[in-house]
């Protein structure tokens, strides 16, 4: 069974998409050639060798920590949706699934960085290359299982309320440590840099201190380092066979865990989408300058952002991490930065919704069958995310270019307002555009199931809306300069795009109803070669409007 699954697995390699991995692949292998290379100038006495462990203890933390940053993100090829309902015993078919794991880019680019260690054993001898290629076995072992049995318990917690709330704050932890995790060295090396003055704080990499260098050998990621020393140095048996056998035996554990949970999931029956709350008629939102009909959506919006699993947790990632990245520059010399944060908040709201018509999934039958609806829908999506993510950003800036004086403040507010306006505008049309179509919106009860990859999106996005923030400072000049052009920007943002969005979805929405309906994103790929679609539903129309189950 385990061979069968390896060239499942290697067809799904060969015949499946290759961007994302290709371009992981790549830098992933740069990334490692640095650290080879690192270890080399260690034996020339260039840089200390405590400096290689700092890189491996990071590296490993990439495993531990990289499922946390994308909770909902499936690191298997090979889905368990595939296979639960196999009449094979669970605890079986996930042993044999357990080792198709140890394959991948993940691994690849690790055994590639964690080669270091044969480089740092070299002068020991033959031997103590050898001790080195097992550390290297061994620790790869180690980290592949951590990596994977963490993401099996993040995916295990999303299916509970308190763990889509952890799921929350880790994920904005993650990602505020990705954005303003840099601020403090920035802010050591230039610390009068809000003061206009450019005078660097000169670093020196001399020897990693003896305390900081024991402490990273005795972790879990640096048990190879420490054995691969302990060989080349003549340690004796003990420090080199006490390593590998702790990395084998916690791997071990690991990998039992993993098939565990793994088993689990496959005896449990899919459960079905049921409503928390009954269903009451309320009083909808009752905006200015809006028709009844995009009330009615704005009310229909909010209330989705609120209770849909899959949004819920990127409507408190997207608020969590901007306040996290507060918190990070406040605890430097930098405060002139914190206006920056709202900005962010813009970037970051445009991001989380970029998904929205696949998540609402084969609903979408009501709009391309109700005559005036689909502007209606646009423009109301657009104002809900102006409530949810536009105006609490542009507000964040003002309330912390108050609260410093930061001369960076009127740029932040404008640049907190072209933000505003392109993820305001942009995230429908690319909801449109790049949709990510994974389970239905009426069988996703919990935000563990696969509700699709954003991540095209987010990344086509993410280089759109940053510009717009940066532009205002960039043009404006004075701060009364920056808010004019942050507003100008946003009145041809959303005077533009919404009409391109309604046409948009004028023309292939039938299209992108098929695709969700299917789960084939082909029927989509169809209708971007075609000028236009028929008026008429589709088979799948009427397949989704019977509540039929795709």
């Amino acid at each position: 069974m385990t061979r069968t699954l390896f060239a499942l697995k290697l067809r799904l390699f060969r015949n499946g998409p290759h961007d994302e991995r290709a371009f992981s692949l790549v830098t992933g292998l740069i990334l490692a050639a640095l650290v080879i290379s690192g270890a080399s100038l260690t034996t020339h006495g260039v840089i200390h060798e405590g400096w290689i462990a700092v890189a491996l203890t990071l590296w490993g933390g990439m495993w531990l920590f990289g499922p946390l940053a994308r909770p909902r993100h499936d690191p298997s090829v090979i889905s368990r949706e595939w296979l639960r309902g196999y009449p094979l015993r669970s605890w079986r078919l996930a042993r044999a699934l357990s080792w198709t794991e140890l394959l991948g880019t993940g691994p690849l680019i690790t055994l590639a960085c964690l080669s270091s260690l044969v480089v740092l054993a070299a002068p020991g001898g033959t031997a103590a290359m050898a001790v080195a290629v097992a550390a290297m076995a061994t620790q790869l072992y180690l980290l592949v299982w951590a990596g994977r049995t963490v993401a099996a318990l993040a995916a295990w917690l999303l299916q509970t309320r308190a763990g889509m709330t952890l799921a929350s704050v880790q994920t904005a932890l993650v990602l505020a440590l990705s954005f303003a995790g840099w601020v403090p060295v920035a802010a050591w090396l230039l610390p009068r840099l809000g003061e206009g003055e450019t005078a660097l704080v000169t670093p020196t990499a001399g020897r990693l201190p003896e305390p900081m260098a024991d402490v990273l050998a005795a972790s879990p990621t640096g048990w190879g380092y420490g054995a691969a020393l302990a060989a080349r140095d003549g340690a004796g048996a003990g420090p080199v066979l006490l390593p590998l056998a702790a990395m084998l035996a916690l791997g071990a554990v690991l990998q039992l865990c993993w098939i565990a949970l793994t088993a689990r999931a496959l005896r449990r029956p899919p459960r079905q989408a049921s409503a928390r709350r009954p269903a009451v008629p309320g009083r909808g939102w009752s905006l200015p300058f809006t028709t009844p009909q995009v009330d009615a959506v704005v009310s229909r919006e909010l209330v989705t952002w609120l209770r849909d699993p899959a949004r819920g947790v990127e409507l408190r990632t997207a608020w969590l991490t901007p306040l996290l990245m507060a918190l990070i520059i406040v605890s430097t010399d930098w405060s002139w930065a914190l206006p920056l944060a709202g900005p962010a908040a813009a970037v970051l709201g445009a991001m989380v919704a970029i998904n929205t018509y696949a998540l609402d999934g084969t609903a979408l039958w009501q709009l391309l069958t109700t005559p005036g609806a689909l502007k209606a829908d646009v423009r109301g999506r657009m104002v809900a995310w102006a409530l949810l993510f536009g105006l609490p950003s542009i507000a964040l800036a003002a309330v912390l270019w108050a609260a410093t004086g930061s001369p960076l403040g009127g740029a932040a507010v404008g640049g907190a307002i072209a933000a505003a306006a392109v993820g305001c505008a942009g995230a429908p049309l690319l909801a449109l555009m790049m949709p990510a179509v994974g389970t239905d919106a009426r069988d996703r009860v919990h935000p563990g199931q696969q509700a699709g990859d954003p991540t095209g999106g987010q990344m086509t996005i993410f280089p759109v809306a940053v510009p717009a923030t940066i532009l205002p400072g960039f043009i404006g000049g004075p701060w009364w300069g920056s808010l004019l052009v942050g507003v100008l920007l946003a009145a041809v943002v959303l005077g533009v795009t919404p009409a391109l969005t309604v046409r948009l979805l004028q023309q292939r929405g039938t299209g992108l109803l098929e695709a969700m309906a299917t789960r084939d994103t082909a029927f989509l790929h169809a209708s971007f070669r075609k000028k236009g679609l028929p008026d008429r539903p589709s088979d799948a129309l009427r397949h989704s409007r019977s509540g039929a189950t795709p």
